[in-house]
């Protein structure tokens, strides 16, 4: 049991090196640059209702859901396991936008299940799990996802002066979250899959 255990550690541990020796550094500054830029857009009085709650919790599903339509398209037309995979992934986020009871913890536990079975499958997701423009894009997201979280965690209240508030930041970091993932799926379509072994030709 406790060998299973460390061979299961061991492989996953090596997915996750395989993962950040492909991705740019640069997606750390991603949330950073997406701060900045809210902050900037709110010290324009006309961009300011749109940078509000109501309607970040309006263009939100409408993101995500262009997100998701694209990617259930993906996996009809291309027929790689990573499809279906991004496929469940953008049906998890576009539900857990929607704020039913029980999709915020519902989406978590999707999210652990998909990363790792990602994980545990991940030779059948070649060449995209190996690519530094998927892995990096699909780190932006996490991690802009993430920074948003700190902001709904109060973890930045004692700077918000101004007219700032953590809804200001945490929800329109969440909608980069979103526009980020729209863009995996895009590019995702343009990445050729691995190659189909050929048929065998019949004796005649």
């Amino acid at each position: 049991m406790i060998e299973r255990v460390g061979t299961a550690v061991a492989w996953h541990a090596g997915t996750a090196q395989r993962v950040i020796r492909v991705t740019s550094p640069w997606v750390v500054l991603v949330p950073v640059g997406g701060a900045l830029g809210i902050y900037l857009l709110h010290a324009i009085p006309a961009a300011i209702p749109y940078l509000d709650k109501d309607h970040a919790e309006f263009v939100s599903p409408i993101i995500l859901a262009v997100g998701l339509v694209l990617a259930v398209c993906l996996a009809a037309w291309r027929r790689e396991p990573y499809f279906d995979w991004l496929a469940l992934f953008s049906l998890a986020l576009f539900l857990r936008e929607l704020h039913f009871r029980g999709t915020n913890t519902g989406f978590y536990i999707a999210l652990v299940a998909l990363i790792w079975w990602a994980s545990h499958a991940r030779e059948r997701l070649e060449p995209f799990i190996s690519s530094t423009r998927i892995a990096s894009l699909l780190a932006a997201v996490l991690w802009t996802y993430f920074i948003s979280k700190t902001f709904d965690r109060h973890l930045w209240d004692a700077e918000m002066a101004g007219g700032l508030s953590r809804d200001l930041f945490e929800e329109n970091l969440e909608i980069l979250g979103h526009v980020l993932w729209v863009a995996l799926v895009v590019l995702s379509a343009f990445v050729e899959g691995a190659p189909t072994p050929p048929t065998p030709t019949p004796r005649a």
